[in-house]
């Protein structure tokens, strides 16, 4: 190319335009390009800062979203524990009421046996019951345990209600054979 064939316009702030082949090309000073070149030097420092401060918000951001997931793992074990706790709850009201009905059911049992103990040993052993009446079952097991303990042997049972051994209890029957036994009561049976 020739200088004849270009067109150039020198602009204001001293730079050339030159127009070749339809495309307009744009000419400066030397000094003005060092200063272009030390802006775009500033330029490319501030966009490796704008890098560095991006990698290190999004470390931030990963760290902060762990964090996150962690929070959210934590709080749906802790619903599921809520969940479990529940049940839990529910199971051990359920066995305290069982509890308290077998504690009255066992005290109600105590209670008869402690009864059924103290008449015996008033009917068998002939203890007062003024000394039976405000014993536990632990002190009324030990009393019969110790007059077995100690031989005593218990009254015999009064089952005709004649206070044994008075008139018309076994001494009618004794020495007698099984057939004369037998006329006794068949006797008896026609009256």
């Amino acid at each position: 190319m020739t200088e004849e064939t270009q067109a150039y316009t020198v602009n204001a702030d001293g730079s050339i335009s030159v127009k070749e082949d339809g495309k307009s090309i744009k000419y400066v000073k030397e000094s003005d390009l060092g200063a272009v070149k030390v802006l775009l030097k500033d330029k490319e420092g501030e966009v490796s800062k704008l890098q560095a401060d991006l990698a290190s918000a999004n470390t931030k951001y990963d760290e902060a979203h762990q964090e996150v997931l962690k929070e959210r793992a934590a709080k749906q074990l802790l619903e599921k524990d809520a969940t479990e706790v529940a049940g839990l709850k529910e199971k051990a009201t359920s066995l305290e009421t069982q509890l308290a009905d077998l504690t009255k059911v066992s005290g109600e049992t105590a209670t008869k046996l402690t009864e059924r103990l103290r008449s015996q040993l008033q009917t068998l052993y002939k203890v007062d019951g003024d000394k039976l009446k405000d014993k536990a079952l632990a002190d009324l097991e030990t009393i019969e345990s110790s007059l077995q303990l100690a031989g005593v042997i218990p009254a015999p049972a009064n089952y005709d209600g004649k206070g044994g051994g008075g008139t018309g209890g076994n001494d009618d029957l004794q020495g007698k054979s099984p057939l004369a036994l037998a006329t006794m009561g068949y006797e008896k049976s026609q009256k």
